[in-house]
């Protein structure tokens, strides 16, 4: 039987989803307590997305693969009440044999969000950016994401590769700004690697050509954005 979950957590205290000795993750909290619901070695669970230290997630999913068959809605609340506050399992669904969480992804939707000033109240979830970044000169830089790059030159994955980027676009919302962004997939930092970088181009600190010649192999001064600001919110199947 494969079951489908859909999970919100709170980044802020787990180093990550994936499961790592002597650390707290998400994926390490939740396989504790599936281990009080089931055998040891008699169940997967496999995640969408690694998302990184600190990083936060509205629409997580994961797969849970086990040979035995499981009322789902019990399965949801069991684990709800094994594991803290800042793990919520918002669904959980029976899927297709062959339903893979991170093989089966079509795509990913992530937001980053950016604070202009400071908060006590969002400062766990935004970046308290220092610089003043001009809103237009960010949406020209989104609209030179779209498409098929290789982002080697924007992430920190040693991998590299090509991802075909299908929305990319900042919102304006109160003191905040979101940058929105939707891919068949990411490399390790990427989007928090762009994000900073549209920052610090489109407040002045560096030049706006800058962003196309990471797309053809020159490399240039890049901003890693704090992790506390990114959200995964959607994963497409």
């Amino acid at each position: 039987m494969v079951i489908r979950l859909l999970i919100e957590y709170d980044g802020g205290d787990f180093y990550g989803w994936q499961v790592q000795p002597l650390v707290r993750t998400v994926q390490g909290e939740l396989l504790k307590a599936l281990r009080v619901l089931f055998p040891e070695g008699q169940f997967k669970l496999v995640g969408a997305s690694r998302t990184d230290r600190g990083v936060h997630a509205e629409g997580q999913v994961a797969s849970l693969h086990t040979d035995f068959d499981v009322d789902v809605e019990s399965l949801k609340r069991s684990l709800n009440g094994l594991t803290a506050s800042d793990i919520l399992i918002k669904e959980a669904s029976e899927a297709e044999p062959d339903f893979n969480a991170r093989y089966s992804a079509k795509g990913k939707l992530y937001r980053y969000r950016v604070l202009l000033g400071k908060s006590p109240l969002l400062r766990r979830f935004a970046w308290e950016c220092p610089f003043e970044p001009d809103l237009e000169a960010l949406n020209r830089l989104a609209s030179e994401a779209l498409g098929e790059h290789d982002f080697s030159l924007l992430s920190t994955d040693e991998r590299g590769g090509t991802c075909n980027v299908k929305y990319a676009a900042w919102l304006e919302r109160g003191e905040e700004l979101y940058f929105e962004i939707i891919a068949d997939r990411f490399l390790h930092k990427m989007v928090r690697i762009l994000a900073g970088t549209m920052v610090l181009i489109a407040s002045g600190r560096l030049e706006e050509k800058s962003l196309v010649g990471f797309f053809r192999g020159r490399r240039s001064r890049v901003l890693v954005a704090p992790p506390h600001g990114l959200t995964l919110v959607r994963v497409y199947y």
